[in-house]
């Protein structure tokens, strides 16, 4: 069987193979002509939709169509559920339907696997990369490894690259910003340090955009879905042409044009642009080299195509980007590698990944407070497992709040980069006095990308034998009935209506909060999506929207609607 790769891409996803010692990537969408001929021909847009008789669609059906979910992947973070033209989908569902037509879709194209090698960004939490696995294998797809998509992308320079080198890859796509210095050693890749930033991509560029454009708009809160659909599509291929071209011309609904030069958008997102340095900086600081010990610069994602981005990284690392890498594929080029090694037709090469963040739990320090207990370091190389020793706090103790925490030891506890995954209250079955007790916590963290946590006490006791962790929204019980729906949802064209949800708030305001949540939240800023939640549960802890908030934040970001 060929060695396969997907890329489960924010804003586009890819199949590749492995086969007759080169990789192959699949056709499995048709895009209008126009974009066919910027570079997306081999990508299917990770787009779900409903169709007019009720049928899911995607990829180009569902990204010209109002009403359709974008940037799925920004989803598998911490939302729970979607709206998509108007009815809402738990989050696990509509990602399993996308992996299933991307199987379905490679095996119209004679190519049919059940296994592959799933690509994430190596920022990536721990929640998101199970939820994508889990989403993966409800669709029949069974996951040989999750990578890192920079890790990947060298393993596809690789084929044609040099013996022994260090790489910097900076893997800048739709929805993150990923920079990792890998060292190539005969075919060896291993990780060496790895930074980035979850929420920057092509996506927030487009919102850039589309707010300059919208400023030169009298009223756009006017515009019908499908306006807003079409300007949205507008906004997206002008900032690809202004890649290649200094001018484009925007159509405005109603028959306008709005002309923005290349300068006016590079002016617009120099700020954005200007984050690539954080991650860089860190990555070399972490391993106490200089831009100069860099051999090899590797460029993927589309954001990678600006020419503004491809400079100022240059200029960073005092060298231009290696040739011979395709920005939009190389990604699932290297997954399909990196599936040939572990299946063992690809015999002459190899791979080691490492941690993005440091993994560890909550401890009480009798000096200074709670405090992140560090069991993983940030760069460790995978597969880790480690174990530590934790006592009771008080006599006779009976029961033990247990959390796994992900994030930076160096930073308080409560900062926004410290994200606790998962939390269970453990009864201790055998009580004792302070300092007669103590608790074995072990994390093991495989390449599959899955944390598993055990906790034992010294008597014997098994405390806790489990995973992070699966899904926000879903509990065990229900991966088989989401599997069966999204089975029978692509076998028969036809989508079963979602199972009710217990809503206290009247339809109107609820659909507010769903498309708020899962179409404005993943594409603005920190500080705006703070107010945007606490509007949220501001509305749902009152039971209504007596202020009118939530039509306010409707009105303001229209344009992602």
């Amino acid at each position: 069987m060929a060695g396969i790769g997907i890329d489960f891409g924010t804003t586009n996803s890819v199949v590749s193979q492995f086969a007759g010692g080169g990789t192959e990537v699949l056709a499995i969408d048709e895009p209008p002509a126009d974009w066919a001929a910027l570079g997306f021909d081999r990508v299917l847009p990770t787009v779900f939709g409903r169709g007019d008789s009720d049928e899911p669609i995607f990829g180009w059906a569902a990204k010209q169509r109002p009403g359709s979910l974008a940037a799925v992947k920004r989803l598998l973070r911490a939302e729970e559920v979607a709206d998509v033209d108007g009815v809402e989908y738990v989050v696990e569902e509509i990602a399993t339907m996308i992996f299933g037509h991307l199987k379905r879709a490679s095996a119209g194209q004679g190519v049919g696997f059940d296994q592959a090698v799933v690509t994430i960004p190596a920022n990536s939490r721990g929640v998101a990369r199970h939820r994508t696995k889990l989403a993966a294998g409800m669709a029949g797809i069974q996951v040989k490894a999750l990578i890192n998509e920079p890790t990947a992308a060298a393993m596809a320079y690789s084929m044609k690259s040099a013996t022994e080198e260090t790489l910097m890859v900076v893997d800048w796509g739709g929805g993150t910003l990923d920079v990792t210095v890998l060292r190539n050693i005969d075919g060896v890749f291993m990780e060496q340090a790895s930074k980035g930033i979850q929420q920057l991509g092509g996506l927030d560029f487009d919102s850039t955009l589309s707010r300059l454009v919208l400023e030169t708009v009298a009223d756009p809160s006017r515009w019908t879905s499908g306006d807003r659909a079409g300007f949205r599509l507008d906004i997206e291929r002008a900032k690809i042409l202004l890649s290649q071209v200094e001018q484009v011309s925007v159509p405005i609904p109603g028959g306008e044009y709005r002309h923005v030069t290349r300068a006016m958008f590079e002016k617009a997102v120099r700020q954005q642009i200007e984050r690539v340095r954080e991650p860089i900086d860190q990555c070399l600081s972490d391993l106490g080299v200089r831009n100069s010990d860099i051999d090899a610069l590797v460029l993927v994602g589309g954001t990678c195509k600006i020419p503004a981005v491809r400079t100022l990284v240059s200029e960073l690392l005092d060298r231009g980007p290696a040739a011979g890498v395709d920005p939009m594929t190389a990604v699932a080029e290297g997954a399909a590698v990196a599936s040939a090694i572990l299946s063992g037709e690809l015999d002459d090469r190899d791979f080691f990944v490492s941690t993005e963040h440091a993994l560890g739990t909550v401890s009480l320090d009798p000096r200074t407070g709670l405090v992140f207990s560090e069991l993983i370091p940030r760069n460790h190389k995978l597969p880790a497992r480690v174990s530590e020793s934790f006592s009771p706090v008080v006599d006779y103790q009976e029961t033990l709040a247990l959390k796994v925490i992900e994030g930076d030891p160096a930073k308080p506890l409560d900062d926004h980069d410290n994200v606790v995954l998962k939390e269970w209250e453990l009864a201790l079955p055998e009580p004792q006095p302070m300092g007669e007790l103590s608790i074995d916590l072990t994390y093991s963290y495989d390449v599959d990308g899955i944390l598993h946590v055990a906790a034992a006490d010294s008597r014997g006791n098994i405390l806790l034998d489990d995973v992070v962790s699966y899904g926000v929204a879903i509990d065990r019980k229900k991966l088989a009935t989401i599997a069966r729906r999204s089975a029978e949802a692509l076998d028969t064209g036809k989508l079963e209506a979602p199972e009710p949800r217990a809503h206290t708030l009247d339809p109107e305001t609820q659909k507010a909060i769903s498309e708020l949540q899962s179409k404005v939240v993943p594409f603005i800023a920190d500080a705006e999506v703070a107010e945007v939640k606490e509007a949220i549960d501001r509305v749902r802890l009152d039971g209504h929207d007596g202020g009118g908030t939530l039509g306010t934040f409707t009105r303001k970001y229209s344009y992602l609607l």
